[in-house]
């Protein structure tokens, strides 16, 4: 059991790690796109949108945090039993797993979040047509 806390705490470090990009990237894409929104598309603030975006990144936090709890329960079971699992199978697996859940996630929101500063650089679509229009 000591084994177990032991190696939830050494996770846990790596997962403050990683919430932190995603932390990042999640509010750059949410800059980002409140100034799109609502300067260039000329769209209302929509405060439901806001916290449905919130709403998401706490059920990623919490799915996050248990599936790195059920992979070091597993494996640390798994190395009663099976020989070759050792401490290296071990954070291999975890890495990777959090990799996958986190890297994928934070990813999407940096793609999002380029995109959307792309769009902004190119303005409002009528503006970008009157430039062409008026290019010497």
């Amino acid at each position: 059991m000591e084994t177990l806390l032991k190696l939830l705490l050494t996770d846990m470090q790596m997962i403050l790690v990683c919430y932190a990009i995603l932390l990042l990237a999640c509010a750059s894409n949410v800059v980002l796109s409140l100034y799109h929104n609502i300067n260039i598309a000329g769209e209302q603030f929509d405060g439901k949108r806001l916290w449905l975006g919130l709403k998401k990144a706490i059920v990623l936090v919490i799915g996050t945090l248990l599936m790195v709890i059920a992979v070091d329960v597993a494996t640390t079971l798994l190395t009663q039993y099976v020989p070759n699992i050792n401490d290296q199978v071990h954070d291999l697996i975890t890495v990777a797993m959090i990799c996958a859940t986190i890297g994928v996630a934070a990813w999407r929101y940096i793609k999002d979040a380029y995109n959307t500063f792309i769009n902004i650089l190119n303005g409002k679509p009528n503006e970008v047509a009157d430039a062409l229009d008026h290019k010497e």
